[in-house]
């Protein structure tokens, strides 16, 4: 299994989530920029807490329109099998339409705060 950490400005667990899934579970690891529109063929998408990007609007208010959060959108709408996220990127989460939107979608995360 491939694992997606996606990194934004001021992120602050998603070396610790990296470390997790290279030095613990032994997995294959990517970091997904925020600036980047694809997945990189990542089976399960982390989403680290602690967003300090645009959070002097609202929680997750900027990170919401970042290319590589439409394409979390889209493997969500796919079914993809795991995700997870952490602290306030659960309100970057909700804030994408289909998320917010989509009981069945938000379900599908696994949320740990």
């Amino acid at each position: 299994m491939k694992f997606g950490v996606v990194v934004f400005p001021g992120t602050w667990s998603d070396r610790d989530c990296g470390w997790v899934i290279d030095q613990v579970l032994g997995a294959e690891l990517q970091y997904l920029w925020h600036k980047d529109a694809d997945l990189k063929g990542c089976d399960c998408i982390i989403l680290p807490g602690g967003f300090a990007y645009g959070d002097y609007l609202r929680t997750g208010a900027i990170a919401r329109f970042a290319p590589v959060m439409e394409k979390v959108s889209e493997f969500a709408d796919r079914g993809g099998r795991f995700r997870s996220a952490m602290a306030k990127a659960t309100t970057s989460l909700t804030r994408r339409p289909c998320l917010a939107s989509s009981s069945a979608a938000r379900s599908s995360f696994d949320i740990a705060t």
